[in-house]
């Protein structure tokens, strides 16, 4: 019960600090807004085909909906949101989660058709880097190939593609997280 209580209060507090960052934002308050019919759209999806049919859906939306979705479930699962007040020079950082358990995170989002290759996951662990992050969270629509994964291994990243992509959008779960 107060598991559920703090996580409404995080969403809450996220979603009253960012109206008040992308005050004047016309485009960005728009995303947002578009971001959270694409997720009730899909948390209306069911089977058969469910996941299929939602990462198809995903693919074709605008490539900055697509960040603020990935935005706005994060804050859905209770992790407190900084979205970006700028889409372009962002220096590979798409918006920072905050959650006590795991830090402050920077936040990649790719809605890729092809493979993610090592040299992505590189560039966001040097941004990480660079920025003092206590992780990152990079999620993505494509495949993931072996040299990313092997690349995950020794890195801050959580990688949330596939099942785990789902798992946020649809479910509101964290799911493959480190504790």
């Amino acid at each position: 019960m107060i598991t559920k209580v703090l996580l409404a209060c995080m969403r809450l507090l996220s979603r009253f600090i960012n109206a008040a960052r992308l005050a004047g934002l016309t485009n960005h308050q728009r995303n947002v807004r578009k971001s959270r019919r694409i997720l009730r759209a899909v948390r209306r999806f069911r089977e058969p085909g469910l996941a299929a049919r939602c990462l198809s859906y995903l693919r074709h939306v605008d490539s900055l909906v697509f960040e603020e979705v990935v935005m706005s479930a994060l804050e859905d699962a209770g992790l407190l949101v900084l979205r970006n007040r700028s889409y372009t020079g962002d220096g590979g950082v798409d918006g920072v989660a905050w959650n006590p358990r795991f830090g402050l995170l920077a936040v990649q989002v790719k809605r890729y058709r092809a493979h993610i290759c090592r040299g992505h996951l590189r560039e966001f662990d040097d941004a990480i880097l660079s920025a003092k992050f206590d992780g990152g969270v990079f999620v993505h629509t494509g495949r993931s190939g072996a040299g990313a994964y092997e690349f995950l291994r020794g890195s801050g990243i959580i990688l949330l593609s596939g099942d785990r992509l789902l798992k946020l959008l649809l479910n509101r779960e964290l799911v493959g997280w480190r504790n």
